[in-house]
């Protein structure tokens, strides 16, 4: 078989799904020759381009629970965004340090935003953990990552589910996996009991005592005036996660008129919160789920 290239969009702990994909492939012997990746996307083809086992990635991604989640976004509120983004390039480090992008048998490219000009950056050669760092980098969550005199921030931005710079660097057929999301109306009360239990468990944990101010800001979660304030549609967690999913959903269409994918996949992921890095194994299985269902058309692409 020829193979097949992969686009892997972004979309927080819904781009989990991408290791579904990956293992659904691996299960029907079918190789990846390429992977250009936005955001969490790219986190998972670096792994992939790395000689990170799916195993090893499943594991992984089904070890995070809450606080482990939080503490990736340790707050230090430095250069404009919550974190510095420190916490994540310790956790990348195992896997991605001193590996160098073009020493990898699997092409890999990273999407990154360059902040001063807007304009899009691929990132296919140089260090693989500082190209994935940068294309990460959410704005006012993770700060902008530097590299070449450039100020770079999250992929998505640009180019939420890249499958144009998959087919330019490396050819199709090119499989692309849309994990961003779709803008749609999500009441508080969806969510459930389980949020509520995940609110206290972070409310009274241990590591975010160093952070009073944040703890009163959560505890206010609790209050049912707050939850139609903040939690519903109107509130700002709402209105900027439905602005975001707005944005990166226009932008797919546009670049998917101008050089379309060969099969496009979207997970089931949609009710899994940006960082519900916890719901890993559900991440996973619907992308698993979406390949499978899809995967006699993939088999006919790699020949």
């Amino acid at each position: 078989m020829q193979g097949i290239v992969l686009a892997l969009g972004g979309g927080g702990a819904r781009a989990l799904a991408h290791i579904g994909v990956l293992e659904a492939l691996a299960d029907a012997d079918i190789p990846v020759r390429g992977i250009a990746g936005t955001s969490v996307g790219a986190e998972v083809g670096a792994f992939h381009a790395a000689g990170v086992s799916i195993q090893a990635m499943k594991d992984l991604s089904m070890s995070l629970d809450w606080i482990a989640t939080m503490r990736l976004f340790t707050p230090d509120f430095s250069e404009g965004s919550l974190s510095s983004g420190k916490t994540i390039y310790k956790f990348l480090k195992p896997y991605l340090d001193d590996k160098l992008i073009e020493d990898q048998q699997c092409g890999f490219a990273a999407i990154a935003a360059d902040l001063e000009n807007g304009e899009q950056v691929v990132i296919n050669s140089g260090s693989l953990i500082d190209a994935v760092r940068a294309s990460m980098s959410f704005p006012g969550l993770i700060s902008p990552a530097r590299i070449d005199g450039h100020m770079l921030v999250d992929g998505g931005l640009v180019n939420p589910v890249p499958f144009d710079v998959a087919r330019n660097l490396f050819g199709g057929p090119v499989l692309a996996v849309a994990t961003h999301g779709i803008p749609e109306r999500r009441p508080f009360e969806e969510s459930g009991p389980e949020w509520q239990e995940r609110l206290q468990e972070l409310i009274h944990s241990s590591w975010l005592q160093n952070w009073p101010q944040i703890g009163e800001w959560l505890k206010g979660f609790n209050d049912p005036q707050e939850k139609v304030a903040v939690l519903k549609n109107t509130g700002f967690g709402s209105v900027l996660n439905q602005s975001q999913l707005i944005s990166e959903n226009m932008l797919m269409q546009l670049r998917q008129r101008l050089t379309p994918p060969d099969i496009l996949l979207m997970p089931q992921v949609h009710d899994i919160g940006m960082l519900e890095f916890y719901r890993g194994k559900d991440a996973v299985q619907a992308g698993y789920q979406a390949t499978m269902d899809v995967m006699d058309s993939i088999v006919e692409l790699a020949q």
